[in-house]
């Protein structure tokens, strides 16, 4: 029980006051959230509809007949709609918009991954996407609904790199660290740039790794214990130090594979880096006129403290 709730308390945390950084750096993660969905949907829909048929559905796809929605630019339509959904709940002139756009959002996945080959950033914004609309329809108080979008943001990055750690040790087991796998991974994708330029060329990263078996085992063990580690950021004091961890884990995944993560590592970015504190301490500097426009009413100045009566149960 004690660990459940200390979890509880470091996810979500309820009853504690929420300052005006914390307000700002929400509705700028909202809106990087919102951009994004709007992004991802008409590139999906400009790709998907040069598709004839959903060659491998996946999600709802597998059980509902979705063709329909590469006809007459009909994915051009969902994009539109989903831009609009996007603005009403950013603007907060519904508390459905949101899940409206995540459930179009996800026809839209099924469409544009069609082809078997999933794009795993846009899990992640999904997901997000998600905790956004669940915060919206299950509580009232505006506070409430934004520490539980963070705290479930924090626990499915968690849970999702644990079971991506997990899936290699039940595939591989600890045998996956080999450095020879990564030898044989740049190899393979080294066939791409040939294919485009008919030279076969290695960048310094790869050359050394290629030369040092022991430090290409290094790189994948690191990689597969940030992975593993990825359930503590469930905790305060535990989330930067991880969550760096597994920026830089992408950040040689690029280096060395050429292999994009972008979004991971934006939101990551967005997660792992104390923002609201950051921001209080511009506002407590007197420069508070720039996050004006994003604070509400009877919120304290940093300096100030918090109001009496500031900590609220949810309203369910």
């Amino acid at each position: 029980m004690r660990l459940l709730r200390s979890l509880w308390d470091n996810l979500f945390d309820y009853d504690r006051p929420e300052t005006p950084g914390e307000v700002v750096f929400f509705r700028l993660f909202e809106g990087f959230i919102a951009v994004f969905v709007v992004e991802q949907v008409w590139r999906w829909g400009l790709y998907a509809r040069r598709l004839d048929v959903l060659a491998v559905p996946h999600g709802l796809g597998q059980y509902v007949d979705l063709g329909w929605l590469l006809r007459h630019d009909l994915v051009l339509v969902n994009a539109a709609v989903i831009t609009v959904l996007m603005g009403l709940g950013l603007l907060r002139r519904s508390r459905y918009a949101y899940l409206a756009a995540f459930l179009l959002m996800h026809l839209q996945y099924v469409a544009r991954f069609s082809l078997g080959k999933v794009e795993h950033g846009a899990n992640l914004l999904g997901m997000t996407l998600l905790g956004l609309s669940l915060g919206l329809l299950l509580f009232d108080a505006p506070r409430v609904q934004r520490r539980f979008t963070l705290g479930f943001t924090y626990f499915f990055v968690g849970l999702g790199y644990a079971l991506a750690a997990c899936s290699k040790l039940v595939g591989t087991g600890l045998h996956w660290a080999d450095g020879r796998h990564l030898w044989l991974w740049i190899q393979e994708k080294s066939i791409d740039g040939w294919a485009q330029t008919g030279m076969l060329a290695y960048n310094a990263l790869q050359e050394l790794v290629l030369s040092a078996p022991g430090l290409a085992t290094l790189f994948l063990a690191l990689g597969l214990l940030a992975e593993a580690s990825a359930p503590l950021i469930w905790w305060r004091r535990y989330r930067m130090p991880v969550l760096l961890a597994l920026i830089g884990m992408h950040v040689g995944v690029y280096l060395i594979m050429g292999i994009q993560f972008r979004l991971f590592v934006l939101e990551l970015i967005l997660l792992a880096l104390p923002w609201a504190a950051w921001i209080d301490r511009w506002i407590a500097a007197g420069r508070s006129s720039v996050w004006s426009g994003f604070i509400p009413r009877g919120h304290p100045h940093p300096a100030e403290g918090s109001p009496p009566g500031s900590s609220g149960k949810p309203t369910p």
